[in-house]
């Protein structure tokens, strides 16, 4: 007879990996369009740097999960750092950034794309790391190990929209707008945030629906004005 604590650590471990993958989608967006911004033979290498730092920030985090919870506005500012990250994979290349030398654009997007992937993951990790602490109950083994077994299914899934992305390109504005509901909903899920504006969830969702809308239109109206500035 197999012992009850066993099925208890695999139960524990099995919702884990459930709950990360669960709440990794809009992780995944993030990663297939940032990679989707290099040539396909250094996407894989772009995506398995940037989502292996991802996930070792994403465990640090889970760990020190109920401390980060008591930072006022941390969440808040997450939404905001998710803007900027909107920005940069609307923003167009300036004509002299191409003048530069493919090589040292190559190099250049390379290194921004694994920023994106690593800066992205970290503020959404913000909203589901109580969740996954929560279910470990306290034991790192559990959680380390989920969170490694959901690390390739979300690599994988990036580089699936990556390649979407490449047939039909207006899934970049899609996931944009993915992205932009995200932060949009971070800001009024922080706690701080909450307890000063008391929004109902109607009106933190249409607020939210409505940013989705108009920060990556009015991203991409900026940047095709003033296409060589930031």
């Amino acid at each position: 007879m197999i012992d009850p604590a066993f099925w208890d650590h695999a139960l524990r471990f099995l919702n884990i990996t459930v709950i990360d993958i669960a709440l990794s989608g809009d992780n995944a967006i993030v990663i297939g369009m940032a990679a989707s911004t290099l040539p396909r033979e250094r996407r894989t290498l772009a995506i398995v740097i940037g989502g292996g730092l991802a996930i070792a920030l994403r465990i640090g985090l889970t760990c020190i999960a109920t401390f980060l919870m008591l930072v006022p506005y941390l969440s808040a500012l997450g939404g905001l750092v998710l803007v900027w990250v909107v920005y940069r994979l609307l923003k167009p290349e300036s004509g002299a950034e191409e003048a530069g030398g493919s090589e040292k654009k190559e190099v250049k997007n390379f290194r921004q794309a694994i920023l994106l992937i690593v800066a992205a993951d970290f503020m959404m990790s913000l909203d589901n790391v109580i969740a996954v602490a929560g279910s470990a109950h306290g034991s790192v083994f559990l959680l380390v190990a989920g969170l490694l077994i959901s690390m390739p299914l979300l690599m994988t899934a990036g580089g699936l929209i990556s390649t979407l992305i490449d047939k039909a390109r207006w899934l970049v504005y899609v996931g944009a707008a993915a992205i932009s509901f995200t932060a949009c909903r971070m800001v009024f899920e922080d706690k701080a945030v909450a307890a000063r504006i008391h929004a109902s969830q109607g009106v933190a969702l249409l607020v939210s629906l409505a940013a989705a809308l108009v920060i990556p239109a009015a991203f991409v109206l900026a940047t095709r004005r003033r296409p060589g500035k930031d």
